[in-house]
């Protein structure tokens, strides 16, 4: 695992625990406080399964970097979706922001050093 993949790796964990904590701290609606919730838990469980993974000389898991890609861009849509606003809705965007650009790199990463298998013709 090289330098840049262990941060965003790293940077997405942290991304998650604000998530799980920003709600209580920035008095998000209830909505919006459930969906920072579980996405936060859902970004620090698949972040940190792939962390592992890499630590210990495995591949990366692509669909594990790709789930958490799709849910930093759902961050950015659901402050809109749910109907919040106010800082509860920036710190959403940013933060999905954020995560859908690291996951996606992850996701790039992953896939490129898998190899290619053969099919069977």
């Amino acid at each position: 695992m090289d330098a840049t993949t262990k941060l965003t790796a790293g940077g997405n964990g942290v991304l998650g625990c604000w998530l799980i904590a920003a709600p209580f701290v920035l008095g998000t609606p209830a909505i919006g406080r459930w969906n920072d919730v579980i996405v936060g838990t859902a970004v620090v469980l698949v972040t940190g399964y792939n962390y592992a993974r890499a630590v210990r000389q495995r591949p990366e898991s692509v669909t594990g970097a790709g789930i958490v890609a799709v849910l930093g861009l759902w961050l950015v849509v659901a402050p809109f979706a749910l109907g919040f606003g106010g800082l509860a809705l920036w710190n959403d965007v940013v933060s999905g922001t954020v995560v859908a650009s690291f996951g996606s790199y992850n996701a790039y990463i992953a896939g490129s050093a898998t190899p290619l298998r053969a099919t069977a013709q």
